[in-house]
């Protein structure tokens, strides 16, 4: 008798002992599912989040490159612009050169039988220049009569007579550039040129009476002066006639 209730409470205990390792193991699958419905929770909160800086970011370098395109936009046609005045100043440089030799032609044209004195020289080099120091016009246009050195710069007259001269002169922006027609040391003309925010031109003229070997040239009479000069828009020159001998 005492047998059989031994053997029936270890039955009992095995029985209870089976029972509560599958609640054991329920309990550990309920937990786990839990933690992995948190844990996918969590990385959904983080994946949105992501999102919203995602498009907040593509934002922010969408607008900068619009910007970026709306100053390149502005500059290209500010650069047009600039493109444009330089391309109306040549043409009109240009044109007086073309008069201004035209003009020469025909007044050398008009003097018949007699001795043919004119010059027209120009520089496409600008720079600094001191008081009193002469400037060069080294490409030569006309010099008929050989009377013009475009190495020294000096126009000394073959013949006596009335003669007629002119300067064109340009500036650097926001510098002065003060020429004058110098007649045997001795100036005959004076001009001051000066704009601040770009480059311009002017022109100073005399007639002055020479005696053959007699010297005229064009000097800076501004110590701080700065002449501009290039190859395609502005070409400062020199010019002379003889009018009458």
């Amino acid at each position: 008798m005492a047998v059989f209730y031994i053997s029936y409470f270890i039955l009992l205990f095995v029985c209870c002992f089976s029972d509560a390792l599958e609640d054991e193991s329920v309990f550990s699958k309920l937990k786990y599912d839990k933690e992995m419905l948190e844990t996918m929770v969590r990385m959904e909160a983080r994946m949105k989040k992501w999102d919203k800086e995602r498009k907040i970011f593509e934002e922010n370098v969408m607008s900068i490159l619009e910007h970026r395109r709306e100053e390149m936009q502005e500059s290209f046609s500010a650069q047009n612009e600039k493109l444009q005045r330089m391309f109306e100043d040549y043409n009109e440089i240009r044109n007086e050169l073309a008069n201004t030799t035209s003009g020469l032609e025909e007044l050398v044209g008009t003097l018949g039988g007699k001795q043919k004195v004119a010059f027209n020289a120009y520089t496409t080099s600008g720079g600094s220049y001191n008081d009193s120091q002469k400037i060069i016009f080294p490409h030569v246009l006309l010099n008929a009569g050989g009377g013009y050195d475009n190495i020294t710069g000096d126009f000394t007259a073959p013949t006596a007579g009335l003669y007629y001269f002119g300067a064109h002169i340009c500036h650097q922006n926001a510098k002065y550039m003060v020429v004058s027609i110098v007649h045997e040391g001795k100036k005959i003309a004076l001009t001051t040129e000066y704009e601040d925010l770009k480059h311009s031109c002017s022109s100073v003229s005399a007639p002055v009476i020479m005696k053959t070997g007699e010297k005229v040239f064009i000097q800076c009479s501004y110590g701080l002066s700065e002449m501009y000069a290039d190859t395609i828009y502005r070409w400062p020159s020199f010019t002379g006639v003889l009018v009458n001998n």
